[in-house]
């Protein structure tokens, strides 16, 4: 009786010692840079359903901390409108930086997922981007965040599926489709070659492309109906790849 008396008081002590190492006292801090599918386009109550709403939820129940975050997400944005020389949404981003900071001091996580916009035929600023000038914009903001955050760290999303008849107030297509496809390994290129980034997700693409019907809106467009945006079942969906990606590769 006794002995068993001492498991379960040990038991008790492990689990108080381990919420304790789980819950560091610290504050968690990320900002979301992303185009319509970040900023939550064609949701009711974007602030509630947007991805980054869901994955900040996520990532405080898994690590256990307060976790400070700010949507940058505009719609129809490519890596130039991000840029800090064309004055357009980096602004946002600086504004959300200093509202973190004076929030916590914890380091900054961008959680980046771009690329949708930059793969368009016609229509996004810029677009169509290469591969050159894709990973050139993506290290220019980088450059430019990490002069405002000291210690960012940058995890990278892979841009989700679009069905290849997309098009709206811009032109997709297949083109699009397969210039989409490659920016992936851009992607996992610049993971590699810099020591303050990394790989997120990287399973969302496919999960899309099984599943649109279910998870992404239908919306009429000029080759037919096209699936682009996730709803907010699908971005809950989204939110848990960006969570598991966010968590594996700050590990």
């Amino acid at each position: 009786m006794i002995r068993k008396i001492l498991s379960f008081l040990m038991m008790v002590l492990f689990s108080v010692l381990y919420v304790q190492a789980g819950n560091y006292g610290k504050d968690f801090a990320i900002i979301y840079i992303g185009n319509s599918i970040t900023f939550g386009a064609m949701h009711e109550q974007r602030d509630m359903t947007a991805p980054p709403v869901y994955t900040s939820q996520m990532l405080e129940k898994k690590l256990k901390a307060n976790v400070v975050w700010r949507n940058c997400g505009w719609s129809g944005a490519t890596t130039y409108d991000f840029l800090p020389s064309a004055k357009r949404y980096f602004p946002r981003v600086e504004k959300a930086i200093k509202e973190v900071q004076a929030a916590t001091s914890a380091p900054i996580v961008f959680s980046i997922m771009l690329g949708t916009n930059d793969s368009a035929c016609t229509g996004p600023t810029g677009c169509p981007v290469s591969n050159e000038n894709y990973k050139k914009n993506l290290i220019t903001i980088m450059e430019a965040l990490k002069e405002l955050a000291p210690g960012a760290k940058f995890v990278f999303q892979r841009p989700i599926w679009y069905s290849p008849n997309t098009y709206n107030g811009a032109m997709y297509l297949l083109k699009g489709l397969n210039r989409l496809i490659g920016y992936a390994p851009v992607l996992e290129e610049l993971a590699n070659e810099r020591e303050d980034a990394m790989m997120g997700d990287v399973d969302a693409y496919e999960f899309f492309e099984k599943n649109y019907e279910k998870y992404c809106y239908p919306e009429d467009g000029n080759a037919g109906v096209f699936y682009l945006h996730p709803t907010p079942k699908g971005a809950k969906q989204l939110a848990k790849f960006w969570a598991k990606g966010i968590l594996k590769a700050l590990e």
